[in-house]
């Protein structure tokens, strides 16, 4: 899958007399959690996911204990990370104590490898999808076929699917999500839709055994 950018306005400051101009800004076709990383790793490699969810929870642990130890943390192919603080402005040192200052944010720092990976990825310029005439049996039918090979899909990408624009696409998977058909997940920017799973029936005859588990 290759990354796909938008040329987007960047207006300048009020009273500035300077021109609009643009800039390209990546279109993410959505946000990949830990699980969907460790699923994909024990794929592509002889760890299983336990002992992937396992070590990604040991770093994470790790990383805020050093962070609150005051050290700073590299982490090999990723970046930085390191602690900022906040505090009332004073001219003087001693006009502070120790309680006045406090935690501001974490601040991660890329490193050289990551962008020199990252410096040549291949590009495509969003395009804007052409109107189709397609009726909503139609668009459900496609989103169906799209999600029977795609575990996901984002709001862009029903754009493309069904040509509408980025209105009434989010309309309409918000209507399917009304409709139990799509799962709604990810954050406000950056939104995915799942199908929901069909519920499982058990057979008239199927009876559980009280029994079980006892020893």
């Amino acid at each position: 899958m290759t990354a796909v950018y938008k040329m987007e306005k960047n207006p300048p400051k009020k009273g500035s007399g300077k021109k609009i101009v643009l800039h390209p800004r990546i279109i993410p076709w959505g946000t990949l959690n830990t699980e969907a990383l460790i699923e994909e790793g024990s794929k592509r490699s002889t760890y299983t996911r336990g002992d992937l969810k396992g070590a990604v929870r040991l770093i994470a642990d790790m990383l805020e204990e050093k962070l609150e130890d005051g050290y700073n943390v590299y982490l090999d192919g990723i970046g930085y990370f390191s602690v900022s603080l906040r505090s009332r402005p004073v001219e003087d040192k001693k006009e502070l104590r120790s309680e006045s200052v406090h935690f501001k944010n974490v601040n991660f720092r890329c490193c050289a490898k990551l962008k020199k990976a990252l410096k040549n990825i291949p590009l495509e310029r969003y395009k804007e999808p052409k109107k189709t005439d397609f009726s909503q049996e139609e668009k459900e039918r496609r989103l169906l076929w799209y999600l029977e090979r795609h575990a996901y899909i984002t709001t862009m990408g029903y754009q493309g699917l069904n040509g509408c624009t980025q209105y009434m696409a989010r309309k309409e998977l918000k209507q399917f999500v009304t409709e139990g058909i799509l799962i709604e997940d990810g954050t406000k920017r950056l939104c995915i839709y799942t199908k929901r799973p069909e519920p499982v029936e058990l057979p008239d005859n199927f009876v559980v055994d009280s029994n079980v588990g006892d020893m």
